[in-house]
């Protein structure tokens, strides 16, 4: 995952730099395919709000840190590009090194399976869309900058956010050790119903239209 501004970070009263490389860019593409599951599938944008609260022990992030993470982390498992998330109670350039627990408010759609019993909160929300699912992995991993470090969030967002997406044979084994790094470690792995990239969602509309009808011009 990539991101434009740093984000700092404090592990035991040291500072450190989680370095990001592209804001606009947060959840660039996967570093290698994940592996295709399923068939497309019917599906919504279903719309979630969560207050989100980082309780670590052992590393603290800036506001700015914080919430370019977990918004990387939600890009990649499929959640749609028009999420918004604020940090509360703190500036976006301050460490807060004795505020210990920082919160986020998110505010993102990603892909549900329709409910008929469900009612949109807004106008455009549970609009249609195409999905399937794919595996995932989140594991430490230098390129989607996530290391031993991020323990203690991936616990966190593993809790609190990815319960919230629709997933499928879900494992974890986290084990994150207060006030040090040695002997931490996270993977969560299973498959998350996804979107279709546009071009495949396209396709898929064109096909359901049926094949067009070229008309010869009409002679004068």
């Amino acid at each position: 995952m990539r991101g434009a501004s740093a984000g700092a970070a404090v592990c035991w009263g040291v500072t450190f730099m989680a370095s990001h490389a592209g804001a606009a860019e947060l959840a660039a593409p996967r570093p290698a395919p994940e592996q295709t599951v399923g068939n497309p599938v019917a599906a919504v944008w279903k719309e979630t709000h969560i207050d989100f609260v980082y309780m670590g022990r052992t590393v603290r992030y800036s506001c700015d840190g914080l919430r370019d993470k977990v918004r990387a982390l939600l890009l990649d498992l499929g959640a749609r590009r028009d999420l918004k998330i604020a940090a509360v109670g703190c500036d976006a350039d301050r460490l807060h090194t004795n505020s210990p627990n920082t919160s986020l408010s998110l505010t993102f759609s990603a892909p549900a399976l329709p409910n008929p019993t469900a009612k949109p909160l807004h106008e455009g929300d549970l609009a249609a869309t195409d999905a399937r699912f794919e595996t995932f992995t989140i594991t430490s991993d230098a390129f989607r900058n996530l290391g031993v470090g991020d323990c203690e969030l991936v616990e966190e967002f593993t809790q609190q956010i990815l319960s919230k997406l629709v997933t499928r044979d879900l494992k974890h084994d986290i084990t994150c050790v207060p006030y040090q790094l040695s002997g931490s470690r996270f993977l969560v792995k299973g498959e998350i119903l996804r979107p279709l990239p546009p071009a495949e969602q396209a396709a898929g509309q064109q096909k359901a239209a049926g094949p067009q009808r070229v008309y010869p011009p009409a002679k004068d």
